[in-house]
Order: structure tokens, then sequence, then C-alpha cells
């Protein structure tokens, strides 16, 4: 059985609700024989709200403090390699969606892993995978997961629901099932 910690953020699933589930403030029984400590998953928690601050604020600073020189991302289209070509594919974003920016719905920490569920949203106002600027406002969510050494990000996992934002940016029709 696998023990996950939720860390400082609401969830579906209260804590304590379910055995699967330990409270945030102390370490499970299999993490600490692993060595782990609260501390640790705190420490990799904060690393990735800090990441997440400097995203929303456009810090390109301080995101290229706590990415490691080495940091592969492995995206939606893309797998980026380095600081600067991850900086760089952010940046094409941002003028796509200027006003790009995310909430973190939810927070999971095991090991050197952080994982986090959100929801991003900016207005297109720049071609996007082909489509041209349709001023629409658009939302998606998706999970990204953050393995943190040395205590920076050394590789990025992201999932992100992109048929539906060419859904809102018009450029696919709606799947049968979901149009009734």
């Amino acid at each position: 059985m696998i023990t996950l910690t939720i860390i400082g953020v609401a969830v579906d699933t209260p804590i304590g609700a379910s055995d699967e589930y330990e409270r945030a403030d102390r370490p499970s029984a299999a993490a600490l024989d692993r060595g782990e400590t609260m501390s640790s998953r705190q420490t990799n928690t904060d690393i990735v709200r800090r990441y997440l601050r400097a995203f929303n604020d456009r810090d390109r600073e301080t995101m290229s403090e706590l990415l490691a020189d080495g940091v592969v991302e492995h995206g939606i289209h893309e797998e980026l390699h380095g600081v600067d070509e991850v900086l760089e594919f952010l940046d094409a974003h941002f003028e796509m969606f200027p006003d790009y920016s995310g909430s973190t719905e939810a927070i999971v920490a095991e090991d050197d892993t952080v994982t986090v569920r959100y929801t991003v949203s900016g207005t297109h106002t720049g071609e996007y995978r082909d489509v041209e600027p349709t001023g629409n406002t658009v939302e998606w969510t998706g999970m990204a997961m953050y393995r943190i050494e040395d205590d920076r990000i050394a590789e990025v996992w992201i999932e992100e629901d992109r048929f539906g934002l060419l859904e809102q940016l018009e450029a696919v029709e709606p799947q049968a099932h979901l149009r009734v």
C-alpha cells in the first residue's frame, strides 16, 4: 500500500477520512523507514510553491534559481532540456496568453516528488498551435510532478487538458458524447 501525504491545501477527501491518507504534520511509518522526514517533504513542497509563485509573477530570476541546470521537462508536446529551454517555452506561452496564470488545487508530496493539481487560464491573443488569436478567455486543468534534487527542481512531468483548451479556442469540435 502506498501512503500519500497531503500538504497544506484542501482536497476532495478530507484528511483522516481514509486510512490511505495521513496527516501532513507527521511522517508515515513507511516514510520513516525510508529515512524521510516531514521537513524534507515540506522543503520540497515549499520549493514547488515558490516556483509556482514565480511562474505567476513572471519572475525569471527566481524560476532560474529553483530549476536545476540540467532540468528536464516532459511536456505535453515536447521535452525541454535545461533552464533556458524551459524559460523560453514559458515566455512563448506568456506571449500567446499574456494574462496566463495558474492556481493550485492540491499538492501531494512523497519522497523527492511533489505533485500539483492545478487550473490555468488566460486570454488567447497570440497564435497557438496554428490557431490564430481568438481573444477567448480560456481555462484548463492539469497535473504536474516535480522531482526535487539538491533543493532544486530536476525533472517535471506535465499532463494537461489541451483538448479542452482547443475546444475553447474553437479549433476542434466537442466530442460527440459531450454534446448531449
